[in-house]
């Protein structure tokens, strides 16, 4: 927040002197007090970890996001936590620097992967049983067996996507890397549905078009202070 408060020459405060009023709200990620300012606001800005190449992090036992280092990509969102509404710049120039290899369509795909939310991001969006929920849903369309994985899984996602039919999330980054790796994604939140909704997940299509966005919304620190970057915050906000 020091980065993006200095690269757009505002003020940066505490989240404990912070006031609604008709501003545009900004700030890193759910906790530290930063929730509720982002529910009741009408314009909000949020950064996160970004959708590829993030910084380094591992998950402890308990369940504690450990941050290695700040050198990764951030993602840049206005008024959601996870994809711009009205932004959908699919250029596919940002991703192609990523040097991400895409794979054909998974032809040995056996069973669905649903990827589990975090505690935080349901009790953020009031979301009770959605695994059933969801569960319940892709019984509709599908036969196929469910997986159940989230990031605590003992069996890395890596592995079981060599046998993946399809991924499943409600706004998942990992959906994407399932997708760069041959296996379509679906998702059920409502900003991300239209790349993949899991009514037509017996069509297996790879929608490549939700890397290419997905890649024009996030930012190294180091290009904060881009023309490039300023243009971007202009067009969202």
């Amino acid at each position: 927040m020091q980065f993006f408060a200095k690269s757009l020459n505002i003020e940066l405060i505490s989240i404990d002197q912070y006031q609604q009023d008709d501003e545009i709200f900004c700030s890193y990620g759910i906790l530290r007090g930063t929730a509720e300012p982002i529910k009741v606001s009408k314009n909000f800005i949020y950064l996160d970890h970004g959708f590829f190449g993030s910084s380094s992090r591992s998950f402890t036992e308990s369940k504690h996001t450990i941050l290695s280092g700040l050198d990764g990509y951030f993602r840049i969102i206005r008024n959601d936590l996870y994809f711009n509404l009205d932004y959908s710049n699919a250029n596919n120039f940002r991703f192609n620097k990523l040097n991400i290899s895409l794979k054909d369509l998974n032809k040995n795909g056996e069973y669905i992967i649903l990827s589990e939310p975090s505690e935080n991001t349901l009790n953020f969006l009031e979301l009770e049983n959605w695994t059933n929920n969801t569960i319940s849903e892709l019984k509709k369309y599908t036969d196929r067996k469910i997986i159940v994985h989230n990031k605590f899984h003992n069996t890395p996602l890596e592995k079981l996507l060599h046998k993946a039919f399809a991924f499943v999330s409600l706004q998942s980054t990992a959906g994407f890397k399932a997708i760069s790796e041959g296996v379509p994604a679906f998702f059920t939140h409502n900003t991300l549905k239209k790349y993949g909704d899991i009514s037509s997940i017996e069509d297996r299509i790879l929608n490549h078009n939700v890397l290419f966005v997905a890649s024009n919304s996030q930012w190294r620190l180091t290009e904060f202070f881009s023309d490039e970057f300023q243009r971007y915050i202009k067009e969202i906000a």
